[in-house]
């Protein structure tokens, strides 16, 4: 049975294989070779680490593997791979062993913790404090540690998953998710560490969870313990995980993401309807229609939705400790441009599910596009002229944040932001035109734990990034060389110029890939996903 399935997934991705299955190979080389790297570091750490390090690395280790395996996929906006229940439903597959396929696409999602976990495994048998190979009945108990974490990840999963598709409650939910998760980093930028850390130690050493009672079995501790202690937490584990795995089996999540009421609809006079309807103030029909059109599905749409949350909170508290950390953060050069660094983190994100794959919400209706009278070069403009609107949306709201949280900045530099957000935008959305007919895929919206970008291009971002911020950061640059605003003002007009230059090349390229590849891209936009969907 698992055979098929995998089979089934494979014949569903053969198209999609054909092409860029170079560029995914050396993609996934590039980030599983980074990673590598590091289990090699944490192994050399280990082999050399004298056992007072040990003693309090390893639990304190396996406890952000447990964090990192459990939460970071969420953090990331995408949960990996699961079974698509509701093709898998129809046919007579037991339960059971529908729920291991799900434990081993766990295994897939935190990939990155399996090395770390055997790089460091490596390096203790190498160590001699603990007496080299004789210690590896010792390290026994972290493999159920992993078996553990395999465990409470399904279940995790399908609880989000669940949760998720409730209306109003995914944007709270996942907002007081990210307070929980940052709170900690805020707490020791704050001055909380020179108080003593004595609870967050108590937590990493108590012998009854799991971490630490593979850590105490590693240094020596009682194996027996050990291995009970793990040996009950995997089993609840299991339980959680198989039980919410049956849940989900009888969740309909289609009719979570409907409402009694019927549709939403915004009052006359209302600040979202007056947004809506900025663009036929602004331009003329069919741009006014395009715009108005994409604002109004993306507000709907409920993957953009907990992205745009994540924008202005989640972006906030990864870069607000920074500018916490006492008089010399507070004259930092991250504190001298917190807005512009935490406006653009917030543009990154929205970048997934909207300009890097615009029309992946339309799916096979694209189509639609061709038929219309008006140019296709129109309904790229519409769409970033939406994409532009939620972006400075975005910044406003930060903005508003920055302000409740004091931190300081001048009206200068709120002129400079949106300047620098602007032009950002302009590369951004030049290169994102151009992967969104190169490299689409069909988005689902009700599904937020998917991610925007084909699998193959979530690489390539991390070279586009750099280069559609180098302008800007040149621009910067000059300013620091020459120490004149001035300097700082005729290069950031130059990228300006440059980037709209760009903007209009890269639209009248999109447009040409369009009518060349359009079968091509009308099918990977009408193409589902096999039995396994991949966040």
């Amino acid at each position: 049975m698992i055979a098929a399935i995998l089979r089934a997934q494979i014949l569903s991705m053969r198209l999609a294989g054909r092409r860029g299955a170079v560029f995914s190979a050396i993609t996934g080389a590039i980030w599983y070779g980074f990673w590598c790297f590091i289990a090699f570091t944490i192994g050399l750490f280990a082999a050399h680490a004298d056992a007072a390090a040990l003693r309090l690395w390893i639990p304190t280790s396996l406890l952000l593997v447990c964090l990192y395996w459990q939460f970071v996929p969420i953090l990331s906006a995408s949960m990996g791979s699961g079974l698509d229940l509701r093709k898998l439903l129809i046919y007579p597959a037991p339960h059971g062993r529908l729920f291991f396929v799900e434990i081993l696409l766990r295994l897939t999602t935190a990939l990155e913790m399996v090395l770390v976990v055997a790089g460091g495994i490596a390096g203790l048998l190498r160590n001699p404090a603990l007496g080299g190979l004789a210690a590896a009945p010792r390290l026994a108990p972290i493999l159920i540690f992993v078996l553990f974490n395999l465990l409470l990840a399904s279940g995790t999963r399908s609880l989000l998953e669940r949760l998720l598709s409730h209306r109003r409650l995914r944007e709270v939910l996942i907002f007081f998710l990210l307070i929980a998760l940052t709170a900690p980093r805020i707490l020791f930028a704050s001055g909380f560490a020179s108080v003593g850390v004595g609870p967050f130690d108590g937590i990493i050493h108590f012998p009854a969870l799991p971490w630490a009672a593979a850590g105490h079995a590693a240094m020596g501790g009682s194996l027996l313990r050990a291995i009970a202690v793990l040996t009950g937490w995997t089993l609840a584990a299991a339980w959680f995980g198989r039980s919410q795995f049956e849940r989900n089996l009888r969740f309909d999540s289609t009719a979570a993401q409907s409402s009694t009421a019927g549709p939403e609809a915004a009052p006359r006079g209302s600040w979202s309807e007056r947004l809506y309807r900025l663009p036929s103030h602004l331009f003329r029909d069919p741009l006014a229609a395009i715009v108005e059109k994409e604002l109004r599905s993306l507000a709907r749409t409920p993957r953009f939705r907990m992205v745009f949350v994540m924008g202005f909170s989640f972006g906030v508290m990864v870069w607000l400790p920074a500018v916490m950390g006492g008089q010399a953060a507070r004259h930092s050069t991250i504190e001298q441009n917190f807005l512009v660094v935490v406006c653009a983190y917030a543009m990154t994100l929205l970048g997934q599910v909207t300009y890097w794959n615009c029309f992946g919400f339309d799916r096979s209706a694209v189509q639609f596009y061709f038929a219309a009278p008006q140019p296709i070069s129109q309904t790229f403009l519409g769409k970033n002229l939406a994409y532009l609107i939620f972006i400075y949306l975005e910044v406003l709201i930060l903005v508003f944040i920055t302000m409740l949280l004091r931190v300081d900045w001048r009206p200068a530099q709120l002129a400079e932001t949106l300047a620098v957000v602007g032009i950002c935008s302009l590369y951004m959305m030049a290169f994102g035109n151009i992967s969104s007919v190169r490299y689409p895929r069909a988005l689902t919206p009700e599904r937020v734990s998917q991610g925007g970008a084909s699998s193959r291009f979530q690489a390539l971002v991390f070279i586009l990034y750099p280069l559609a911020l180098a302008p800007v950061f040149l621009s910067y640059l000059a300013r620091y060389a020459f120490d004149s605003q001035t300097v700082f003002v005729v290069a950031l007009t130059f990228s300006a110029v440059g980037g709209a230059v760009l903007y209009w090349q890269a639209v009248e390229s999109a447009v040409k890939t369009l009518g060349e590849r359009r079968e091509q891209i009308l099918a990977d936009l009408s193409q589902g996903e096999g039995p396994v969907a991949t966040g």
